[in-house]
């Protein structure tokens, strides 16, 4: 029977609801979002957005079914994190026996990894070894070679279609997800994406799976009644799955036995297929596993600093230049210090690099400790004072916001970690907290400055013949990383009022950084542009008023189709939960309260 009192869950389903608060026995016994309130939630249209609404709710309660029974549900998002669990702690067990040999030391402080085995029992040959790309080599001869070896077991015709899959992802998905990427001639462009994957079986088949998430959608979309091509693309995501899982078994089991030059290369690829499937469940709204995910791939990234050092002998800290020169030679060389041309090993670990470092700051926010690469910021992401050298990472080329950004939001989290520890422990010096408060706004307001008086400054290129015909958002004064970077800018103003100030949404600094952001959002020359801005959109909607609360939201329903801005419809829910409870929030509030709200850590990036 209908339910008119119970949750909007219920109601939607249309089942009797005993409304218990805050999640219903129907909701808990299924293990889906129980969706309460007084208000209407804006998808109880009666059109488009409650029939989605309702197949969303349907296909969950698959996948909470599949999850019961043991099995791989078809959403396959669930069964990532147990996997990953083994493969990081394969990893430590491997990495930690090799470091008897190339003095590596043991890991320490990480968090701590299930070693225990038990992949899919997916049948595949094992992946061929591979060495640092120093050279041109045939690509789509070896595409086409190992897409017939993948598919040796298959029908006849499945290497063509893994073919036309991985196509698919390079042509559009790549750049619909990593949209800023854009990498000059200079530097090699973004051939590395096909060298590495045809090169490696654990990223060939993990690039597999998101090919095939991303056709299931679109033909969901555009083809409603050809359930058979549905299925076979959800078929071969599951199969795929599998197979990455074994293939990443294997990549693991060879660390072991591999110098330190091929141990370098080998955890890197590794790292890779690990942040590529960690960003996968984000575009589709899976986050319940990132905080282990998170912790694997960065517990990877410091042995491999951790293996350069031990290269060097010296007692000195590696650079990210020391990293990339035992990943064999750049294709040609520009300068001794900046490279040039990367080949595939040295451009796909500086992309991955990228957005681990990024990562990381974005989830300390809600971890309430320093980013864990912090020690790493100065080196990467800083000139070392020189105002002629561009940071070893830029990270407006890959996530489309200036370094300086991220690097005062890991300031304002070690601080916010500072400030309660020593609250805690009854020593809090207010003087010293907004003194170092205060230089952190200090150098938020003087790039701001920086980035108006440049807005109206052309910028050259002499090599950049075909951005035009390439760039996926319409041209827009001082460009859309300008753009990106002062919303993300606002937002650590906002980030950092709340930390030294405690919630107080109505204050006035608030506010003017509340409108401030909102009035930029809403300019934004493309509605997509937000998936590259998720955290500045979930800290602004948190503290927003009850007027503004269905801008938001407008915001967000405009990215279609939902099933591909996961981590910005994962920022409305939270939102949502804030604004139920805002009265009853106190000043002790925080931000990473707010995102944990769900129950787990969702990374918004």
């Amino acid at each position: 029977m209908k339910s008119y009192d119970g949750c909007w869950t219920c109601r939607l389903r249309k089942k009797r609801c005993d409304e218990i608060r805050p999640v219903c026995r129907n909701c808990s016994t299924l293990q889906i979002t129980c969706h309460f309130g007084d208000e209407k939630p804006s998808w109880m249209d009666g059109g488009f957005g409650q029939k989605e609404k309702a197949e969303e709710i349907k296909q969950n309660v698959k996948s909470a079914a599949a999850r019961r029974r043991g099995t791989l549900p078809t959403d396959i998002l669930e069964p990532i994190a147990a996997e990953l669990d083994k493969d990081a702690g394969m990893a430590t067990g491997g990495l930690n026996r090799q470091s008897a040999s190339t003095k590596c030391p043991p890991f320490h402080g990480e968090p701590a990894l299930d070693s225990s085995p038990g992949w899919p029992s997916t049948r595949t040959r094992p992946s061929t070894k591979t060495t640092p790309s120093d050279a041109h080599r045939d690509s789509w001869n070896r595409l086409d070679m190992l897409s017939l070896n993948n598919s040796a077991d298959e029908k006849p015709g499945d290497s063509e279609l893994d073919r036309r899959f991985m196509m698919f992802y390079f042509d559009q998905f790549f750049p619909f997800l990593f949209p800023f990427y854009k990498p000059p001639l200079l530097e090699g462009g973004r051939s590395w994406i096909i060298e590495l994957v045809v090169g490696n079986q654990a990223m060939w088949h993990t690039t597999l799976c998101l090919s095939t998430y991303f056709v299931s959608v679109a033909m969901d979309g555009a083809i409603s009644g050809h359930i058979v091509c549905k299925t076979l693309a959800w078929e071969k995501l599951l199969k795929q799955m599998g197979v990455t899982f074994m293939m990443l078994q294997h990549n693991l089991q060879e660390v072991a036995s591999s110098n330190t030059l091929d141990l370098i290369v080998k955890i890197s690829r590794i790292m890779g297929s690990i942040i590529q499937l960690q960003r996968f469940e984000i575009s589709v709204g899976n986050f319940e596993n990132c905080r282990k995910h998170l912790g694997a791939a960065i517990t990877l990234f410091r042995q491999i600093f951790r293996a350069a050092e031990n290269v060097l002998d010296r007692g000195e800290l590696s650079t990210l230049y020391h990293v990339l020169s035992h990943m064999g030679r750049p294709l040609w060389a520009i300068t001794s210090q900046q490279g040039g041309a990367w080949n595939s090993d040295q451009a796909a670990f500086r992309f991955y690099s990228a957005l681990l470092i990024a990562d990381d700051i974005v989830a300390s926010t809600c971890m309430e400790e320093p980013p864990r690469l912090l020690e790493y910021h100065a080196r990467l992401l800083t000139n070392g004072g020189s105002l002629d050298e561009r940071p070893p990472l830029n990270l407006e080329d890959f996530i489309g916001c200036e370094n300086w950004v991220m690097l005062q939001i890991g300031e304002i989290v070690a601080l916010d970690a500072w400030k309660k520890s020593r609250k805690k422990a009854g020593q809090l010096d207010m003087m010293e907290l907004v003194a170092r408060a205060s230089a952190i706004k200090q150098t938020l307001l003087d790039n701001l400055a920086r980035l108006d008086a440049a807005a109206t400054t052309p910028k050259t290129n002499s090599l950049g013949l075909f951005t035009f015909y390439n760039d996926h958002f319409p041209p827009m004064p001082g460009g859309c990383t300008a753009f990106v970077t002062r919303v993300w800018a606002h937002a650590a103003l906002l980030y950092l009022s709340v930390v030294v100030s405690g919630w107080q949404p109505r204050s006035v600094e608030v506010r003017e950084n509340v409108v401030r952001i909102l009035a930029l959002l809403e300019q934004m020359p493309a509605p997509e542009l937000l998936r590259t801005m998720v955290w500045p959109f979930c800290m602004t909607g948190c503290l927003a008023e009850p007027g503004e609360e269905c801008r938001f939201r407008a915001m967000a329903d405009a990215l279609v189709p939902h099933r591909l801005f996961g981590a910005a419809r994962k920022a409305l829910e939270v939102m949502e939960n804030v604004w139920k409870c805002r009265d009853e929030l106190t000043i002790d509030t925080d931000f990473a309260a707010c995102v944990c709200s769900l129950g787990y850590m969702s990374l918004l990036v």
